[in-house]
C-alpha cells in the first residue's frame, strides 16, 4: 500500500465513512448487539481504546445494562464473575490485545473489519483501508456504526462530517478570538471566514500551539459526557509526540489539581457543556490559564455529543500537527514502538 499523507487521510475521512456504512450490513449489527443484554465489557488499545470507550457508553444507554470499557489487560486483574459478556475492539481482529480479551468464559464478541473463529463477529466492511500512524476512519467508522445503532439517523453523521469545527480560543495577549456558530458572540468569526482567519493567522505566527505561549502541556477538562473525544486527544498527543497531555474530571478538578497550572502554567482545553459547573470555570479560569481552547457543546444528547466533539477533536490535532510541522500520518517514531507493539509475552 502507497504510503498517505495526513492532508490524504483527513481528506478521505468523510468519503471513508460512508463508503463503509453502504458496504456493511447495519441492520445485522444492529440485531446482534440489541441481544447483548447483561452485564458486559468492552476492551481496546490505542484508536480501539476510543471506540471501547464509546461503544460502552452507546451499549449502557441504548441497551439499559451494566457495560464498562477497559484495556485488555485489565481483564487478567479484574473479577469477571459479574459479567456476562466480552466485545473486544479491534480494527485488524488479530492483535494479541484481542486474544488477551478472549482468555475467558465470558461470551465473545469481535467488532472489527476482520472475522475471528469461534466468537460473535460484528462485522463492518472497509475497501479504501487507512494508511497512517494515527488513527482516523479506523477509529470513525465503527464508531459511526455504534452511533447508527443508537440513534438510527443518519443526517446526524451527515451533519457532524459537514460542520466547520466549533471552538473557541482565549490568547491574553491577542485578546479573545472567537470561532463558532452563535450570532450573540461580538467576536464571532462566521464558519465560512475560518478558513481565510487561520491563513492570516499563519502568515504571522502558527496555529495554535506556538501562538498559545512555549507550554509543552495541554491539561484536558472533561468528563464521562465527553470521555470519547478526550480519550482521542490524549492518545493522539502522546502517540505522535505533540504535547504533554494531563486529563482531569471536570469536578475532580476542584479538588487540588489546578495546582498543577499555578506551579508550571500549562495551556487548557477545555469541554463546554454549559452545565452550572462550566459557566463557573468560564468565570475564574482566565484568570489562571494564560491560554484556553473550549470546545463548545453541539448536541443536547451526551452521546451524540461525544461522537461530534470526537470529530471535533480529530480536526483540531491536524492544526496542532500543522503548527509543529507534523505529519500524523508519517509520525517519525521511537526505535522502541516496533518492538514494544508487537510484545507477547505474559503481562
Amino acid at each position: 500500500m502507497l504510503k498517505e499523507n495526513m492532508e490524504d487521510n483527513y481528506n478521505k475521512l468523510k468519503k471513508r465513512v460512508f463508503n463503509s456504512l453502504s458496504k456493511t450490513d447495519l441492520e445485522k449489527i444492529k440485531a446482534i448487539l440489541s441481544n447483548i443484554k447483561d452485564p458486559t465489557l468492552v476492551s481496546g488499545v490505542g484508536g480501539s481504546n476510543v471506540v471501547s470507550n464509546y461503544l460502552s457508553k452507546v451499549l449502557s444507554k441504548k441497551n439499559n445494562i451494566v457495560c464498562e470499557s477497559i484495556t485488555p489487560r485489565d481483564v487478567l486483574y479484574r473479577n469477571l464473575k459479574g459479567f456476562k459478556n466480552i466485545i473486544s475492539c479491534s480494527y485488524s481482529g488479530n492483535n494479541y490485545g484481542v486474544g488477551t480479551s478472549f482468555n475467558n468464559d465470558l461470551n465473545k464478541y469481535l467488532f472489527s473489519k476482520n472475522k475471528l473463529d469461534g466468537v460473535t463477529n460484528i462485522n463492518y466492511n472497509i475497501e479504501d483501508e487507512e494508511n497512517s500512524f494515527i488513527s482516523l476512519s479506523s477509529t470513525l467508522i465503527p464508531m459511526t456504526i455504534a452511533l447508527l445503532y443508537y440513534c438510527n439517523d443518519l443526517s446526524i453523521v451527515e451533519d457532524i462530517l459537514k460542520t466547520v469545527p466549533q471552538y473557541s480560543i482565549r490568547i491574553n495577549y491577542l485578546n479573545e478570538l472567537l470561532i463558532g456558530y452563535e450570532s450573540s458572540d461580538n467576536d464571532l468569526i462566521e464558519p465560512q471566514e475560518i478558513n481565510s482567519f487561520l491563513e492570516s493567522v499563519y502568515k504571522i505566527i502558527p496555529f495554535p500551539p506556538v501562538i498559545l505561549g512555549n507550554s509543552t502541556v495541554y491539561e484536558i477538562l472533561g468528563g464521562y459526557e465527553t470521555s470519547s473525544a478526550t480519550h482521542f486527544l490524549e492518545s493522539t498527543m502522546t502517540e505522535a509526540g505533540l504535547f504533554i497531555p494531563v486529563v482531569h474530571d471536570k469536578y475532580d478538578y476542584c479538588h487540588g489539581r489546578s495546582n498543577l497550572n499555578f506551579e508550571y502554567s500549562n495551556n487548557l482545553i477545555f469541554f463546554d457543556n454549559d452545565t452550572e459547573l462550566d459557566k463557573y470555570y468560564k468565570e475564574i479560569l482566565h484568570e489562571q490559564y494564560r491560554n484556553i481552547i473550549s470546545i463548545k457543546k453541539k448536541y443536547d444528547d451526551n452521546i451524540i455529543n461525544d461522537y461530534y466533539l470526537t470529530y471535533v477533536s480529530m480536526m483540531l490535532c491536524k492544526e496542532f500537527a500543522k503548527s509543529l510541522n507534523k505529519d500524523l500520518s508519517l509520525i517519525k517514531y521511537s526505535p522502541l514502538v516496533k518492538k514494544l507493539y508487537h510484545y507477547k509475552g505474559k503481562m
